[in-house]
């Protein structure tokens, strides 16, 4: 399994086309390779990332996820996705920079 920061640094590139800036939510589906996917799983078991409440991070994953185009690769829910990384955000679990706020300055 890779490393949480090498992870993270990945995934949000992946996602950066799902994110809605207006309400800071993730959007449809987002195309992972199998280890991002494993990865996402893995990480969501281990901290046991809620999804709404009613379900785990993991759970939607694990539901959303078909085949895509490309070998080894998959399509999942990019809010599942997206839960993983704001869990790894927002319990410091991985270094980032909110470079969001920085630029409207």
């Amino acid at each position: 399994m890779m490393d949480f920061q090498q992870y993270y640094e990945i995934i949000i590139e992946e996602l950066v086309d799902n994110f809605d800036l207006d309400d800071g939510e993730y959007y449809g589906d987002v195309v992972l390779t199998d280890e991002l996917y494993q990865t996402s799983c893995e990480i969501a078991k281990k901290f046991d990332v809620d999804f709404n409440g009613e379900q785990s991070a993991l759970a939607v994953l694990e539901a959303s996820k078909q085949e895509a185009a490309e070998p080894n690769t998959c399509s999942v829910s990019a809010a599942a996705v997206g839960c993983v990384v704001d869990y790894l955000e927002d319990n410091f679990v991985v270094e980032f920079e909110d470079e969001d706020f920085d630029d409207e300055e």
